[in-house]
């Protein structure tokens, strides 16, 4: 999301770039849209209702989202976000490969990628196994399948990827899945997903593959990254032990309502993801123009590789955009609103 923040003189960002108060933030992948209406509504009746407790377990979302994505409620795990969504199913894994024998569950996965795997990984105390990317962005899915041994409590990959926004394939899923032992979770997190023009056949996968989990959010796409809420869908095997990780009361009462109405607002949500293609359109030509191309995004941002990416991205910094460094791999950015777009775009120039 882009958050600008008017210099206190008034000045616009263009007339100050470099004033620490004239900053365009586009390091944190948030939709640059708010909630719908309705989702708003609602959430001002629940602060009315703020000493309530919520439902124990959040079973209405749970159903809610079996509906929606054509699975049973038993197969569906919810959290605090996706990443309380990943903490259960790894903790899972984790102590059920130390009970195998295991001393320090391993995870297999792409870098560079979500930070908060490596974090999770230190909390739960598990290693962190790394796969480098191909040169186009996406995940190398022969050498990810080659990293899972026999210590590899899960195999965890993005598509789309973060940060590089590239997608994987049925056939390149397909491939992993064939090759990582049956007992192995693979988690496919798709955090991302509704910016995707290229989904994959989840509901065949997981039909075929019961060691397949899918992760997505409602912290993207849907615009309720505040509010906290995630799920997973999988088989009801290996579900099971991540629910027994679901934390009580830990979906609010108001995020419960918010992400059952914008799994409903299925028109709004195209209206959005179109609006956001078109900025990252703008954004990917500019970058171009200004010779730093982006690698092909299905995502809300843009990722521009390599040594190139990371200087520039400091020289945007330095015209008023933050963007995300990744050590050693390159610079990525969240694509804004219309405005937010424009903002960019002139910092871009200012920093060719």
């Amino acid at each position: 999301m882009t958050v600008v923040l008017p210099d206190p003189s008034g000045a616009r960002l263009e007339q100050a770039p470099t004033r620490s108060t004239d900053i365009v933030r586009c390091d944190r992948n948030e939709s640059a849209y708010p909630p719908l209406p309705a989702v708003v509504s609602a959430l001002r009746r629940h602060s009315a209702d703020a000493h309530h407790y919520p439902s124990f377990r959040p079973e209405h979302l749970r159903t809610t989202i079996a509906e929606h994505t054509g699975s049973e409620a038993d197969n569906i795990t919810i959290g605090a976000g996706a990443t309380a969504v990943l903490s259960a199913m790894l903790q899972d894994s984790a102590a059920r490969s130390r009970t195998a024998g295991c001393r320090t569950p391993r995870i297999a996965t792409p870098a560079p990628t979500f930070e908060g795997f490596a974090l999770l990984a230190d909390m739960i105390g598990m290693m962190l196994d790394t796969t480098p990317l191909l040169d186009d962005g996406r995940p190398d899915m022969t050498a990810l399948a080659a990293a899972a041994g026999p210590d590899t409590a899960a195999v965890i990959v993005c598509s789309p990827h973060n940060p590089t926004g590239s997608v994987v394939t049925d056939d390149e899923i397909r491939g992993l899945l064939a090759t990582v032992d049956a007992s192995t979770p693979v988690i496919l997190d798709q955090a991302y997903i509704e910016y995707s023009s290229t989904a994959p056949d989840i509901g065949t996968l997981l039909a075929e593959h019961p060691n397949l989990i899918v992760v997505r959010t409602f912290s993207k796409a849907h615009g309720l990254a505040g509010l906290r809420v995630g799920y997973a869908i999988g088989s009801a095997t290996s579900i099971r032990g991540a629910r027994r990780h679901e934390v009580p009361f830990s979906i609010t009462a108001a995020a419960e309502q918010a992400a059952s109405l914008a799994l409903a607002a299925s028109d709004e949500l195209a209206g959005r993801v179109t609006a956001m293609r078109r900025e990252r359109d703008r954004l990917a030509a500019a970058l171009d123009d200004a010779g730093h191309p982006a690698l092909p995004s299905e995502a809300n941002f843009l990722y521009v590789p390599g040594a190139d990416g990371l200087e520039f991205g400091r020289r945007l910094r330095s015209a008023g955009v933050v963007g995300r460094e990744f050590d050693g791999h390159g610079h990525r950015l969240t694509v804004p609103d219309r405005a937010g777009t424009d903002l960019v775009i002139a910092a871009i120039r200012r920093a060719r």
